[in-house]
């Protein structure tokens, strides 16, 4: 008796699915890949510009907080110059000097770069020069023959940039404690340019009775320069201050692009 032949792959009679034709392709299997690389290139480049976006948010705050922190330290600055430049002025007037309308000059001058220069990020480091020179001049005319002032200045100063505003204090606390109506005295100021560092130096004698006299406005206006420094120039600058043989010496150093601080 011959039995029927059973096919070898069937299973319990019933033939096993067919699988479709080229399922373990090696294409099939390199679009999976592309498909998930693809998903997470994405989500990385979103992260990553998502990052981004972040970042120049908190850039710009913090640029908003600095250049408030700025206008406020330059508003700061204008009212202690005005107000001992016309102690100055009035000191003139008392004397009846003929300087005084010469003196009233400068001041408008002076005003008019605080008013319209300094309101500037940067200036021309030439307008601010001749901007101290005006002050110094200012203050020299109220000054006995007994101080010796000297300013001298060196270097390619016409090919840079400076936040204003940054030498007035220190040249003003030099009159301020370093004249005196008896003695002798030397206030100094350099400002020089070695390659694209700018070097400012005051020195000024010391007389002890002007400090005393004004010593509550005293280190004011330093300490306002000193803050403008550190939010200006965070990791190129240095100031240093110090006494010295009756000589009180500010000397500042201060790295600049040309064309730009």
């Amino acid at each position: 008796m011959q039995f029927p032949k059973v096919p070898s792959n069937n299973f319990n009679g019933i033939a096993p699915p067919k699988m479709p034709n080229g399922f373990f392709k090696p294409q099939l299997i390199g679009t999976l890949f592309s498909f998930f690389l693809i998903t997470i290139l994405s989500t990385l480049m979103a992260l990553f510009f998502e990052r981004i976006k972040n970042y120049e948010e908190k850039k710009q705050i913090q640029f908003e907080k600095t250049a408030a922190e700025l206008s406020a330290l330059k508003l700061q600055i204008s009212p202690h110059f005005l107000f001992n430049t016309l102690n100055n002025i009035r000191w003139l007037a008392r004397k009846k000097s003929d300087l005084t309308e010469d003196a009233i000059v400068k001041l408008a001058t002076l005003l008019r770069y605080i008013i319209y220069q300094a309101n500037e990020q940067k200036v021309a480091l030439v307008l601010e020069i001749n901007n101290l020179k005006d002050f110094i001049g200012l203050q020299e005319m109220r000054i006995g023959n007994n101080t010796n002032v000297s300013f001298e200045v060196s270097g390619l100063v016409e090919d840079y940039e400076i936040e204003p505003l940054l030498f007035i204090p220190f040249v003003e606390n030099a009159f301020k404690y370093g004249v005196s109506d008896t003695a002798d005295s030397d206030i100094t100021i350099d400002l020089k340019l070695v390659g694209n560092v700018l070097i400012f130096k005051v020195s000024n004698s010391i007389f002890r009775n002007q400090y005393f006299e004004n010593k509550e406005n005293t280190g004011l206006g330093i300490e306002n320069v000193r803050q403008r420094l550190c939010l200006l120039y965070p990791y190129a600058h240095t100031l240093n201050i110090f006494e010295n043989d009756n000589k009180f010496t500010v000397s500042l150093r201060i790295e600049l692009i040309n064309g730009e601080n």
